[in-house]
């Protein structure tokens, strides 16, 4: 057996109508409202005069601060100043120092020169003195102004000068040529012990050949053993194995 339906109509009689919700809001929030905008408003001017007060001394400070800085900076460029002044004089000191030292080394070697000056005048004064005529036969070869001396720069050698003349008064006439040949005899002390040595020695180099006509100068160097100590040089002018003059000196 079916079932049927049949659909439900509205009824005329019934209307539907909008609901309206009013919101109702007591008085209480209100009165709250007010009273947060009331302590917001007290909090923003406490803010306020709080940073107004703290902006102050800041700007104080930075002030100050901008004086010192300035003050830092006087003091700075005076710092520079006196160190360029005081690089300056220094400069200037060390200039003069070193031309001060620049004349002294040139008065050392002035005088180092004048004095060679000097003692090569004394040689050639005695060499003029020992042309003069002497008195008495003085006819022959013979030795003057022979000298020695110990060189610094070499402890081993002793250097000799000597002027070889011929014909003594008759030195200004007419001479035959001499030939003939160096020999000496140094006296020296080593180990405290007494030491004579001739030279040259064989194996030695040749010593300076006397040639003359009138005079001749001659110098050199002459070695000794290491550790001698030369207390007297004699020359010899030899010709043919005979001795034809002969001097002697001490360093």
């Amino acid at each position: 057996m079916g079932v049927t339906y049949r659909p439900l109509r509205p009824r005329r009689g019934l209307r539907s109508h909008a609901a309206v919700i009013r919101q109702q809001r007591p008085w209480r929030v209100w009165v709250l409202v007010v009273a947060l905008l009331l302590v917001g408003g007290a909090l923003a001017a406490w803010m306020y005069e709080m940073g107004r007060r703290a902006g102050k001394p800041a700007v104080e400070s930075f002030t100050d601060g901008s004086e010192k800085i300035a003050q830092l900076q006087q003091q700075l460029v005076d710092v520079t100043g006196e160190r360029d002044r005081l690089r300056a004089t220094a400069n200037t000191a060390g200039a003069e120092l070193q031309m001060a030292r620049a004349a002294q080394e040139r008065l050392a070697q002035q005088l180092k020169t004048a004095e060679a000056d000097v003692g090569q005048l004394k040689e050639d004064l005695g060499f003029f003195e020992s042309l003069l005529p002497a008195t008495g036969d003085t006819s022959g070869i013979h030795v003057r102004s022979f000298r020695v001396a110990l060189d610094e720069a070499q402890p081993r050698a002793v250097h000799y000068r000597l002027l070889a003349m011929q014909g003594g008064s008759k030195a200004f006439v007419e001479q035959p040529d001499f030939m003939g040949e160096l020999q000496f005899t140094i006296s020296a002390v080593r180990d405290g012990k007494p030491l004579t040595l001739t030279l040259p020695q064989p194996g030695d180099p040749p010593l300076p050949k006397v040639r003359l006509t009138h005079y001749q100068r001659i110098e050199g160097d002459l070695m000794v053993p290491q550790g001698a100590e030369v207390r007297a040089v004699m020359v010899r002018i030899v010709q043919n194995g005979q001795v034809r003059a002969t001097q002697s000196a001490t360093p």
